[in-house]
């Protein structure tokens, strides 16, 4: 066969792109270097426990737009999991985002909603007043600004600074956007969303359905630098002059067939463009994770997710993927049950990039690297969250990947 589209990545970017392309009569070579499909989002079933295990850590499914949630469950149902997380703070656990309850429980109180809203201002006013905060410049200044120094470093500074790897004063006011602060009983996480829930069967089955179609292969275990030694029409334009040429790496390059495009094929790709230009103007920096997990028959946390907000706690968040599996009962009252703790890490080339590390710097350098990747590879187009150096959602993935697949 010969294809008309390469899909780098096999997570839901990848999958929508390479359904959506299939559905319209295209022919499509979709491969990842992971030995899995559905990339951050791949998940497994314990056949002792019948626990859904989320390898990369917790992923709920929840969006607003009507069109993706249509889209996604044409391919899978879900279950009527509503996202709630408690955040552990010197030892006593807390709603998390913060809300009345958070803040009645944090200082004794029995506030009412416009009593507890009148009582933050008055803190915020009196902290930005003693920190001299005109306009916050930082992500500090902003969490002060908005709920007072005693709230943000019990729940924002210490947390936020674990993920990210540096002083909150160093880090944009624009995270915050993520960190809502309610003066309601509302303990929902996602509270906006007008969907949320997850797959009954799991997310690797989503991606397993959208590419089951004669015109879609998947090849997993392949690397695009790899698949690109054993296929002229992969090589990239005006490459640089030390690049090593393909009869000394040929040993890397797959043992599947060599795949033949069509004359005007292009390549979606969902990698980071960094990496595919080996690193010629720099690294682009990003935040990554280690997962230290443990079956356990004596610990066992009662909630889907508990937050560590101490600095002393070198991890942020405990995993318990059984409680997402409200449609099993037999799951959830499980005695055996699967804790996953999750580890923000620095990020160098070779590991798992997760998290874009998003500021002036980073993107003016992502910008001159789309400007090379054109030069060097003009049928080629970046997407999903490393080629797009953005840090999406699921439903985002799957918004904008639909959005590109109309286009092409």
């Amino acid at each position: 066969m010969s294809y008309n589209y390469l899909i780098v990545g096999a997570g839901f970017f990848g999958a929508t792109i390479a359904e959506r392309l299939a559905n319209a009569g295209k022919s499509v070579l979709i491969i990842d270097r992971r030995p899995h499909l559905a990339g951050n989002a791949y998940s497994y079933t314990d056949q002792s426990t019948g626990i859904e295990i989320h390898q990369y850590g917790s992923h709920i499914f929840h969006t607003e737009d009507d069109g993706v949630w249509y889209y996604i469950t044409k391919f899978t149902d879900f279950n009527n999991y509503v996202h709630t997380v408690l955040t552990r703070h010197h030892g006593k656990l807390y709603p998390m985002p913060i809300n009345l309850d958070t803040i009645n429980l944090f200082y004794g109180k029995h506030f009412t909603p416009k009593a507890a809203e009148g009582f933050i201002a008055q803190i915020a006013k009196q902290d930005v007043l003693k920190y001299q905060i005109k306009n916050p410049k930082n992500l500090e200044e902003k969490g002060i600004s908005l709920i007072g120094e005693k709230l943000y470093h019990a729940f924002i500074k210490n947390y936020t600074e674990k993920q990210w790897g540096t002083s909150a004063k160093n880090l944009s006011p624009e995270l915050l956007k993520r960190i809502p602060v309610r003066f309601s009983h509302d303990h929902r996480y996602f509270a906006s969303a007008k969907y949320q829930g997850i797959p009954k069967n799991g997310y690797t089955q989503i991606v397993e359905k959208m590419l089951d179609s004669p015109l879609i292969e998947v090849r997993l275990n392949t690397d695009f630098k790899d698949l690109a030694l054993s296929s002229p029409q992969l090589q990239p334009h005006n490459p640089q002059p030390h690049n090593s040429s393909r009869s000394q790496l040929s040993a890397l390059s797959s043992s599947q067939p060599c795949p033949i495009f069509s004359a005007d094929f292009k390549i979606i790709y969902t990698g980071p463009v960094d990496e595919l230009l080996k690193y010629e103007l720099g690294v682009l920096p990003y935040r990554s994770l280690r997962f230290e997990t443990r079956w356990s028959k004596t610990e066992d946390t009662g909630c889907a997710v508990i937050n560590e907000a101490d600095a002393r706690i070198p991890y942020t968040r405990t995993h318990n993927y059984k409680y997402y599996q409200i449609h099993q009962q037999t799951v959830m009252n499980s005695q055996k049950t699967y804790l996953c703790q999750e580890y923000p890490a620095p990020y160098t080339p070779g590991e798992e990039p997760y998290y874009p590390v998003n500021n002036k710097a980073s993107a003016s350098l992502y910008q001159k690297y789309l400007k090379l990747l054109h030069d060097r590879y003009p049928n080629l187009t970046p997407g999903g969250r490393l080629g797009a150096y953005q840090y999406w959602d699921m439903d985002v993935a799957i918004k904008n990947a639909l959005a590109l697949a109309k286009t092409l």
